[in-house]
């Protein structure tokens, strides 16, 4: 089964998530604006990777323009975000705002832990920060602005294997194990 590795990233660290997936599964990874619709066509499964701006999926509006051609694919999303896992609520709005309700019955999500390296963030992005943190402490909330950097190839496993379970259980072989 053919796949691809369609994704948008602001800073890098999805691009490098799509990078790994890209060598562990052996497929191609096409930046978003790269994948064209006979791409999605020839597909027989796409994995889909967005960085989480301001609480927005960076391809909100690409996930919106092909939803008719993708609600027809195997979907794996990953996301990757600023966000604790733990803060599971947070991480679901992330998916019921952004991604078309259409593909809840084709689609698994998978997030991934991201970095802010403050100094290379644009003078707009860092303002934003500075922002936050403002507002944060009107609201007597903390907003943690030092540097992270979380991403890490350990955290692609679950998505592989899920991908590599598709594709083994769609190889002809499996289909000769399974009607005899």
């Amino acid at each position: 089964m053919n796949g691809f590795i369609i994704y948008r990233s602001r800073y890098g660290a999805t691009r490098q998530y799509a990078a790994w997936l890209s060598a562990e599964l052996q497929i191609p990874a096409i930046p978003q604006e790269q994948a064209t619709p006979e791409i999605i066509a020839d597909a027989g499964f796409l994995i889909l990777g967005s960085s989480i701006y301001i609480g927005k999926l960076l391809m909100r509006k690409w996930l919106k323009q092909h939803a008719a051609q993708l609600q027809k694919k195997r979907l794996f999303i990953f996301l990757v975000t600023a966000t604790k896992k733990d803060k599971r609520d947070k991480l679901r709005s992330y998916v019921q705002q952004n991604v078309p309700a259409c593909f809840e019955d084709n689609c698994r999500y998978y997030f991934f832990p991201g970095k802010i390296i403050y100094d290379q963030l644009s003078l707009a992005d860092k303002l934003k920060v500075r922002i936050g943190k403002w507002i944060a402490s009107l609201r007597n909330k903390q907003l943690d602005i030092s540097d992270f950097n979380d991403v890490n190839p350990s955290h692609i496993s679950g998505l592989v294997n899920d991908v590599q379970l598709l594709c083994a259980a769609a190889s002809p072989a499996a289909d000769l194990h399974h009607a005899g």
